[in-house]
Order: structure tokens, then C-alpha cells, then sequence
């Protein structure tokens, strides 16, 4: 093979690692970036893809002498290991020895590299240092290597240009994905700040009303509180913004905890809340408005000054039925709300629409019949 379709070569296969690998590293990413210390079955997937990549590279040898010979096989490895962490790299270690053989010459270089990163942990601070060193160890393990096994002048010559060629690719590949990875991990930061409330950390107005304008467009049913705190004009008053920051943040917190996985919790603003469950059915949004009620009023927020604040909420609870208007939902929602209120707080009220909720059993085993 000459210097020239060595290279070429070469060029090939660094494309097809960075467009492998950040297709992988892009679709893992679809809804939250994809990290070292993610999901096990998606860092798997990524050393497993990144073994396979590393096999087809394999196929691609510069053969210098006997059993010595150049791939770009090590470069998905180390790169997998950077981003997805000892899993990932491991994984596709194991594919890679499992199909080239355990003991041979460029297996024992790889080894030698991938032991060192699995030890210092290079995927927790991805540090340019530490890459540039490997970079550096591998090309001067490969060149010393070669000035052992290859008496010819010439040929040596080509392995010194070959390293520095595949050096720099794999720079490439590495900055490109570290690019990516930046790019990736703002994007999520951005939505997660345009979707969630800075001070309550729970979703927002606008993704409280994307949420409910997803549910009206798909027809499902589905159970709506809103709830708002007592006399919390008052705790303004009484303890200050702060105090009434802090009140809001713990429950917003406790709101977590009471609800279900599956149901949506946001900030519908100022001292109001809104719960969105996915049931429709009424027992059980009346188990979730009562257990909400029974905690906010067991809640004691102790502030930096030793004093407490006690607060309690009213509750509105009715049905979004498919077929009907959403505003009209959140209407008779708030409507019950009021009459909470109106009663004294410290109460749930249900909406008049409770009665109806087995037409949204109705509604669902209609679509379903349909869809067979």
C-alpha cells in the first residue's frame, strides 16, 4: 500500500468514526443528554456500537511487516471512553478483543492505553491535558515500536507521517464531539429553563399550558386541581418575600413528593398550583386533592431566624373530559376553587362535572375499538 492510499485510508475511517459515533451520541441525546453516569442500557449501546465501529476498522490494516500493522481501531475506544465512561468503554473493549483475539500486538497497545484512562476516570473531567497525553503516549509506543520491527528507512518515514496524520484526526474527532457535547448539554439547559419555574423548580406557565394543550389534541382524560395557599399576603407581610420565596419552595417540594410519577405538577402562578393527574377517576383525584391539603396544612417552614411559618391551601378539583373545551375545564376548575374559598379555606370543593367522569371511560374504549 503507498504513503498516499495509507492515508487516504486513513481519512476514511476518521470519518466514519466521527459520523458513527455522533449520530450514536445524538440520537441517545433525544430527550436528555446523554452522560457518563446516564442510563446503563444507552452507555452500553453506545460502547457497543463503538465496538462494532472499531471491528470495521479492524478490516482496514496497514501492514508493515508480519504480524505489525497500522488501524484506526483503538481511536472509538478511547473516544468512547471519554464520553461514555468506563461502561461504554469497556463494553467495546470486550467486542473488539472477543472478535481480533485477546493476545496480539495492537490488543496490548490498546490495553495498555485504555487502563490508564479507566483508572483516572477521564470521563469526569474531560480535561485536553490528559487526551494530548494519550495522543502523545500512543504515537510514541507506535513510532518505537516501529523503529524495532522495520529496518527500512523509508517505510519508517511513512509510520512517523502515518502517526502524525492519525493524531490529528483523532483531535479532530475528539473537539468535533466535545463541540457537540456542549452544544447538546446547552440546548437541554435552555428548554429546562424555558420549561421550569426558577424558584419552585417545578414546570412553568407555558409548559403547564403546553401540557394541557397536548392533552386537549390527543383526547385524553384526565383529573385538574388547582390549588391556592391561604392568606398568603399575609406571610408577605408577616416574613417578608423571602419568607414567602421559601414557603413556595417547599411546597413545591412537597408537591413532588405527594403526587404521582405520572401526574404533572406545575406553577400556574404566583401562590397557585396546578396538578394535572392521569386519572380521571374521581375517588382517586379525591385521594390526591385530600392528601395535598392534609400535608401543606402539616407543613413548618423554619426560617434563618428560628421563627416558623404554618400555611394551609384550598383546593379546586374537577375532570377534563375530551370533547369539551379546556378553558372551559380550568374554568369550573377555578370556579370550585373559589367556592373553597368561599367556604372558609382549608377545604377541597369539587366541580359539578365530577358525576361524568365514567363518559371518559367511554370515550377511550371508543378510540380504542376504533384503532383495531
Amino acid at each position: 500500500m503507498s504513503e498516499l492510499d495509507s492515508l487516504l485510508m486513513l481519512y476514511q475511517d476518521a470519518c466514519v468514526t466521527y459520523a458513527t459515533l455522533s449520530i450514536c451520541y445524538f440520537s441517545l441525546s433525544k430527550n436528555s443528554a446523554f452522560s457518563y453516569n446516564g442510563e446503563v442500557w444507552k452507555r452500553i449501546l453506545f460502547g457497543l456500537v463503538s465496538g462494532l465501529v472499531s471491528l470495521y476498522l479492524n478490516q482496514d490494516k496497514w501492514i508493515i511487516s508480519g504480524s505489525f500493522f497500522y488501524s484506526f481501531e483503538l481511536i472509538p475506544i478511547i473516544l468512547v471512553t471519554f464520553y461514555g465512561g468506563w461502561l461504554s468503554g469497556l463494553t467495546a473493549l470486550v467486542i473488539n478483543f472477543t472478535f481480533t483475539g485477546w493476545v496480539t500486538l495492537d490488543n496490548l497497545l490498546i490495553a495498555i492505553v485504555f487502563i490508564p484512562l479507566l483508572f483516572s476516570k477521564v470521563w469526569e473531567n474531560k480535561s485536553n491535558r490528559i487526551f494530548y497525553i494519550t495522543i502523545i503516549l500512543i504515537a510514541v509506543y507506535r513510532i518505537f515500536t516501529a523503529t524495532l520491527l522495520v529496518p527500512n528507512t523509508h517505510t519508517l518515514t511513512q509510520v512517523v507521517v502515518y502517526q502524525l496524520c492519525s493524531a490529528l484526526c483523532l483531535a479532530i474527532c475528539y473537539h468535533a464531539l466535545n463541540f457537540k457535547e456542549r452544544h447538546i448539554y446547552a440546548y437541554f439547559a435552555m428548554k429546562s429553563r424555558a420549561n421550569i419555574d426558577k424558584l419552585t423548580q417545578l414546570n412553568n406557565r407555558a409548559s403547564v399550558e403546553y401540557r394541557l394543550a397536548t392533552i386537549h389534541s390527543t383526547r385524553q382524560a384526565c383529573g385538574l386541581l388547582i390549588l391556592d395557599l391561604d392568606h398568603f399576603k399575609l406571610v408577605n407581610d408577616t416574613y417578608g418575600h423571602d419568607g414567602g420565596d421559601i414557603l413556595l419552595t417547599e411546597v413545591g417540594r412537597l408537591l413532588m413528593s405527594v403526587t404521582r410519577d405520572e401526574d404533572f405538577v406545575g406553577r400556574y402562578g404566583g401562590e397557585e398550583f396546578i396538578i394535572i393527574t392521569h386519572s380521571h377517576d374521581p375517588q382517586t383525584i379525591k385521594a390526591v386533592a385530600e392528601r395535598i391539603r392534609q400535608c401543606v396544612e402539616n407543613l413548618e417552614v423554619q426560617l434563618a431566624d428560628g421563627r416558623k411559618i404554618k400555611a394551609t391551601t384550598s383546593i379546586g378539583a374537577s375532570l377534563y373530559l375530551p370533547g369539551m373545551s379546556m378553558l372551559k375545564a380550568l374554568k369550573m376548575t377555578d370556579e370550585a376553587l373559589y367556592q373553597a374559598k368561599g367556604q372558609g379555606r382549608n377545604r377541597v370543593v369539587y366541580s359539578r362535572l365530577m358525576p361524568f367522569s365514567p363518559l371518559g371511560d367511554r370515550i377511550v374504549k371508543d378510540r380504542r375499538r376504533r384503532s383495531f
